[in-house]
Formats: C-alpha cells, structure tokens, sequence
C-alpha cells in the first residue's frame, strides 16, 4: 500500500529530504560526482598558467585554489539540497516515480522508473539537472558543461530477475488488496464460531498471530541488515537507518500491530477458557458485576432485556469493533489496544447491565469454588470463550 498509494508515498517518502543525514548523502554523492567531471584541479592549472605562464608558483598554488573551488561547490550544492526549490524538485521526482513503479508492476514503462537491462532502475536527471543550473547561477559556469555518465544519473532499485516474481505478487493481490484483512478476519471469525471449544481455537488462533508477527519481525531484521551493507561504503550508508525505518514505517507498525493483536487474542481466549484459574477469576468478576448492577435501581426491565439478548449484543460488539480495527488507516499497536479496551469496556458494561439469573450467578460461584465441576450454564452466560 505504501507503494501503490500515491498520497501515502508522498507522505513517507516526502521528509526524507529533510533529514540531515539524507541530505549530506545526497550533497555528498553529488559533489564528489560534479568535482569529479568538472576536474577542478585541471581547470585552475590551466588558468594559473594563462595568468602566469612558466611560473614556478602555479603548481604550488593549483592545488588550494582547486581545494577551495570544491569547497565552495560544496556548499553551494548544501544550500540547495536544504532548500525549498529542491523540496519542491524532490517531491515531483519521487511523484513520477511512484507512477513509473505502478506501471512497472503492471507491466509497463513510464516515467523515471525503467526496466534496464538486467535492472530497475530510477533515472535522476531532472534533478541533477536543477542543480547543474543552481551551480551556474552561483557563478561555478563550468557546471554547464557537465554532462554525467548514464550510469551516474541511475539509482538501482531491484534486479530484473526478481521483477517477475514481483510482478506476480502486485497481480494476484492487488484485486483484493482492499479486501484480503476482512477476508482473514472472517475466516478467523468462522472458525470460532463453529468450534466446539471457543476457548481454545481464540487461544491458538493469538498464538498464530503472534508466530506470524515473530517470523515477519525475523525477516525484517535480515532484510534490514541486508540493506544497512548494500548501502555501507556509499554517501547513503550513515542514512541507511533513516531510510530503512521511513520506508518500512507502516510495514514495522502493522507487524507490532498484530503481535499486539496476537496477546490480547491469547489473553480473552485464555480468560473464557476452562482452566481452573481462568474459571476462578471469570466467576469473581461476573458475581461482582452482576451484585453491582443489582444496586442500581430503576433499571430492571432494561437489565432483563439486555441479559435476553446479551449474547447476540456481545457478538455485535465483536464485529463492530473488529470492522473499526480493520478500517483503520493505519495499523498501529496504539490502535489495536484502543480497540480492544474498546471491546473490553463495552463487554463488561453489557454484562454489568445484564440481569443474571439466581440459578445461573449460583452455577458461576460454583464453577469458582470448584473448578473441576463443569458448567454449561456459563455458556449462555458472559465472559465465556465465545
């Protein structure tokens, strides 16, 4: 999504040219590139000699004067990689690009992004070429005759022998994209509700999740460290960081998401289950619960119509909640225990408004003080693996 979604690209990608170490990767790459074409130190002994021919001094002097000449396209090329006029060039780039990437995906060629031979590649030119014309207008009018080798004005982005595989990916999920986490969600959701035991399938289906967040946690950590030695050795490799987390920022935040998710899923599948502590607690809290809502007074036709209804309501809460999650813009461990203090506080005031039956609130303190005794009653009462 970070990649198809043209606004959300933007807004990731966006202020990466604000970052200092991004900028000084890109000052860098582009200095030593244009000092290196210009050829500097040539050009001042060419000069030297015109002003001063045979002098002994010249060689002496070429040497600072080069020095400073780099200096000061150096600095000349900082103050426009920290300028608006580059933002402003960044953000149109990197809006053709994402472009040129969905075409790339869908089997076309658009834009900067291009299939080149055995690579995708990024082609810059526009914004060299803004900066070539920044050095002119700064007085450095040798940069006009700059002109950059091809693969100087290339950035790699993925080896073509991947690109089909990838290819494959974006076209089997894209259709249902949108719909694909309220598909897992249903099919989580049936499968609880055809159980036998409710408890135990909630119980192994947060367990799922928590192994499916490990497992991706561990290949983000090897893709990370890939990326950190691709980049080492380059102008880029102090900003390796940076980049890794702001690219990958929603990708980091949805598995976090669903490792959250996962022990909040173990714990409810755990609190509705039939072991003995978990059936200790369950009881303290629904006799509690329903001795508290006994005291309120005026509300007992509500309390009986709630507690007729009370398992179809807690159902809805599920949904409702669940749909809330889903519907997110971002998938965030924040959001996900929103949600479920959300589902947690609406349950338990549902139960509190719940008039319990004597016969049903004396079979849950039986199930408290003794544990090994089954009760079914609970299954139509509250707080159960339902």
């Amino acid at each position: 999504r970070t990649v198809i979604d043209s606004e959300r690209y933007i807004d990731t990608v966006g202020p990466l040219v604000s970052n200092p170490e991004v900028q000084d990767g890109i000052v860098t790459a582009i200095t030593d590139a244009v000092v290196t074409k210009v050829d500097t130190s040539n050009q001042v002994e060419q000069l030297l000699d015109r002003l001063f021919p045979n002098s002994t001094f010249n060689s002496m002097l070429s040497a600072p004067i080069a020095a400073g000449v780099n200096g000061l396209i150096g600095e000349l090329v900082k103050r426009f990689v920290a300028s608006d006029q580059f933002e402003a060039v960044w953000i149109a780039l990197n809006k053709a690009a994402q472009r040129g990437l969905v075409a790339i995906l869908e089997g076309r060629e658009e834009g900067p992004i291009q299939v080149d031979g055995d690579e995708v590649v990024l082609d810059i030119s526009s914004a060299l070429a803004s900066i070539q014309q920044f050095l002119v207008d700064n007085g450095i009018t040798a940069a006009a005759e700059l002109t950059l080798p091809e693969e100087d004005r290339k950035i790699v982005l993925v080896d073509a022998p991947g690109l089909g595989q990838i290819r494959f990916i974006y076209a089997l999920t894209s259709p249902i994209l949108q719909w694909l986490p309220l598909l897992v969600a249903a099919m989580f959701a049936l499968a609880i509700w055809l159980a036998r035991r409710r408890a135990r399938i909630v119980v192994a289906s947060g367990i799922y999740l928590v192994a499916c967040a490990g497992f991706m946690t561990l290949r983000l950590s090897s893709g990370e460290e890939a990326f950190h030695n691709q980049l080492a050795g380059t102008p880029f490799g102090p900003a390796s960081e940076v980049f890794w987390t702001t690219l990958l920022s929603y990708l980091i935040l949805g598995v976090q998401a669903i490792l959250v998710l996962g022990i909040a899923v173990i714990i409810a599948g755990w609190f509705g289950g039939h072991t003995s502590i978990a059936r200790k607690l369950r009881g303290r809290v629904v006799i509690g619960l329903d001795e508290l809502g006994d005291r309120i007074e005026g509300l007992q036709p509500l309390r009986q119509a709630i507690g007729r209804h009370a398992r179809q309501i807690r159902w809805g809460i599920y949904l409702v909640v669940g749909l809330i999650l889903l519907a997110s813009d971002v998938a965030s461990p924040s959001t996900v225990l929103w949600c479920v203090a959300l589902a947690a506080g609406l349950v338990t005031l549902v139960q509190l408004l719940s008039d319990v039956p004597d016969v049903e609130a004396a079979a849950v303190e039986a199930a408290a003080v003794a544990p090994a005794v089954a009760t079914p009653a609970i299954s139509d009462g509250s707080f159960t693996g339902e």
